[in-house]
């Protein structure tokens, strides 16, 4: 559980406040909100040029905001190479930024969830790194929130050129609703399909999903069918990242792309495994 909830779920517990408007006020001193026209930041500065059609190596991975040890070795080890990088729960606490900024020749894009009131205002969020500049960067927020903590998730999706192509990579950096129900989970995914569908060209659609429910997996996979993706087929996906259901939270979806060596890796600096993949133009 998130070590910023829990004194507040403390709260709530030993004095049964049940009241819904009691419960807003409370967690309102947690966090706060940010207008979606505010909500892009970027860090870095990309190599620039083009992909290249031939090999687009990725990292994904949720970083569970860098609350483990061990990332500012793990990230550059398993990131140093790639040349798209997406992140779910990133933060923009100072280690973090200097973290991310230590990447030469990538240019980070940061979707903003909300902010840690508690914790100095620092943003959470989903991320995309890129060595090349993006054309087009879209973030999203969820129209529902999260049951009691009353904070959005965000997409972050961006558009990318490649060399001798007329059609740009879209990429999409995910970080599902989580406790939230159903339908909230569909509205959530429908932000991303509703860009997928007006974009003509190849995609990757990538993160944790959060698909801690057979529904929303089925629902996800038929979603995706119907669009002409193909889910990655890791060899040792075993190591994902499970939720209390025991149904696996970390996806990569794949449209127009051939995928090569698809890895998972076992860390200790998140809870969460990265998943690593190289891509090729069909």
């Amino acid at each position: 559980m998130d070590r910023f909830l829990i004194p507040a779920l403390f709260i709530i517990l030993s004095f049964n406040i049940s009241n819904a408007e009691a419960k807003r006020v409370l967690f309102a001193s947690q966090f706060s909100l940010i207008p979606l026209n505010e909500a892009h930041r970027t860090l870095g500065h990309a190599q620039g040029g083009e992909l290249d059609p031939r090999s687009m190596k990725v990292l994904t991975w949720n970083i569970k905001k860098g609350q483990e040890r061990g990332l500012n070795i793990d990230l550059p080890r398993l990131g140093g190479d790639r040349d798209l990088i997406l992140l779910s729960e990133g933060y923009l606490k100072p280690d973090l930024v200097s973290l991310f900024e230590s990447f030469e020749g990538i240019v980070w894009d940061f979707g903003i969830s909300f902010l840690y009131k508690k914790d100095h205002n620092y943003a959470t969020g989903t991320m995309i790194g890129s060595k090349v500049n993006p054309s087009d960067v879209i973030i999203t927020h969820t129209v529902d929130l999260e049951p009691l903590i009353y904070t959005p998730k965000a997409h972050t999706m961006a558009k990318y050129p490649i060399k001798g192509q007329n059609k740009e990579l879209l990429v999409i950096s995910v970080h599902g609703i989580n406790m939230a129900n159903h339908d909230a989970f569909v509205r959530h995914m429908d932000q991303a399909f509703f860009e997928i569908d007006h974009h003509d060209g190849p995609v990757l659609f990538a993160g944790d999903f959060n698909t801690r429910t057979k529904k929303r997996i089925t629902h996800l996979f038929q979603e995706n069918l119907k669009r002409g993706f193909q889910s990655v087929d890791f060899i040792n996906g075993h190591k994902r990242s499970k939720g209390f259901g025991g149904n696996f939270l970390d996806w990569v979806f794949v449209r127009g792309l051939k995928v090569k060596n698809p890895n998972v890796y076992s860390v200790k600096s998140s809870d969460h495994q990265p998943m690593h993949f190289e891509m090729a133009m069909e």
